[in-house]
């Protein structure tokens, strides 16, 4: 075979896988993700449920269902405990509410009057830039807020009407991983018939591959959270905080989110502790945040590339790639993706580059 032929016959199979990845992703993923997600936990949950089976001598649909029960369990009851911290923090914010509302016309005039004596001091120059500012905010001010009122109002439009598709979606997941991980062998061998033996061996390493992956993300994704919940942890008991662990395990939760992130809690924080006069912890938090997406930034590609043997440039080209087609969304896929292709590189399944 010449090579030119071979550079076809590289160059259309890739472009086909090409064209199956865009279709997959952009119509597909949505309405199979339940079943996809359910086989994904069936499959990193099938070794503890082997060994329950062996354990307790009990069938192997019975420690199925007595596995994925307890994973369920725990999972709920993590997030029910979550829920019902926030709802207690959030009534005896409520209580407090009132008095804050009292206090808010002396905190803003104090506030203002901190500004006025500031720009007295300020040079000529400044002054003449911040008497700019101010003109265009008068000017464009009032469209301003009614285009984020219109966005605020739309945003809560649009999550009130996909709280049932939520619901559904969950229900789905809940109900599809008890079934898949029930006949998980069954589900296993039915995939397999589907594919010519050439392909057999090529997909079962590409599973332990994919289940290596996923532990060595989640690995990286647990010591950042752990170490953006230290730092919080340290920060908020140095400014002498109220509820100092729940607040530094909300704020580490909502950083771990791909979408939020700690300035998510902490900008607002500080921006209601500085409308309200106290500066000095506005200011502390503020620091907090900055010394928090500091130290997060330098550690998630060092985190992610030692979990994989991937130099800390590619995981940051694979983070930076994500954000620029995909979004904030893209900065988690990418790397997960970037992983899973040097792990296959690795294994022999593919020969992705020289």
């Amino acid at each position: 075979m010449s090579q030119l032929s071979v550079f076809l016959q590289r160059t259309i199979t890739a472009l086909l896988w090409l064209a199956g990845a865009v279709v997959f992703f952009r119509w597909l993923l949505a309405p199979l993700l339940p079943f996809l997600l359910a086989l994904a936990l069936s499959a990193m949950v099938e070794p503890l449920v082997e060994r329950v089976r062996r354990w307790l001598g009990v069938r192997r649909s019975f420690a199925a269902g007595l596995v994925t029960t307890g994973m369920l369990l725990v999972a709920g009851a993590g997030l029910g405990f979550l829920l019902v911290r926030l709802g207690a923090e959030l009534r005896a914010w409520s209580e407090r509410l009132p008095g804050a509302i009292a206090g808010f016309p002396a905190a803003w005039n104090g506030l203002l009057d901190r500004i006025g004596a500031w720009y007295a001091a300020s040079p000529a120059f400044l002054r003449s830039a911040l008497d700019a500012l101010a003109q265009l905010l008068m000017e464009r001010g009032p469209s301003l807020a009614a285009d984020v009122g219109g966005r605020l109002m739309g945003a809560a439009s649009s999550l009130l009407s996909a709280l049932p598709d939520v619901g559904l979606f969950l229900v789905t997941t809940v109900l599809a991983v008890y079934f898949t991980s029930l006949s998980y062998p069954s589900i296993l061998s039915f995939l397999k018939r589907q594919l010519p033996p050439s392909w057999q061996e090529k997909c079962r390493d590409s599973v332990v591959c994919f289940r290596s992956t996923v532990r060595k993300w989640l690995r990286a994704q647990l010591l950042l959270i752990l170490t953006t919940f230290v730092i919080l942890l340290g920060g908020f008991l140095w400014m002498g905080l109220d509820y100092a662990l729940l607040a530094a395990v909300f704020t580490a939760v909502v950083d771990a989110l791909p979408v939020l992130g700690t300035g998510t809690v902490l900008i607002p924080w500080a921006l209601g502790c500085l409308v309200a006069g106290s500066t000095g912890r506005g200011v502390a938090l503020l620091a907090l945040y900055a010394v928090a997406v500091l130290v997060h930034s330098l550690l998630e590609p060092r985190l992610l590339a030692g979990q994989a043997d991937l130099p800390p440039i590619t995981a940051l080209l694979a983070m930076y790639l994500g954000f620029h087609f995909l979004g904030v969304g893209g900065m988690l896929l990418f790397p997960v993706l970037m992983l899973l292709l040097k792990q296959f590189h690795d294994a022999g399944i593919a020969a992705i580059w020289k």
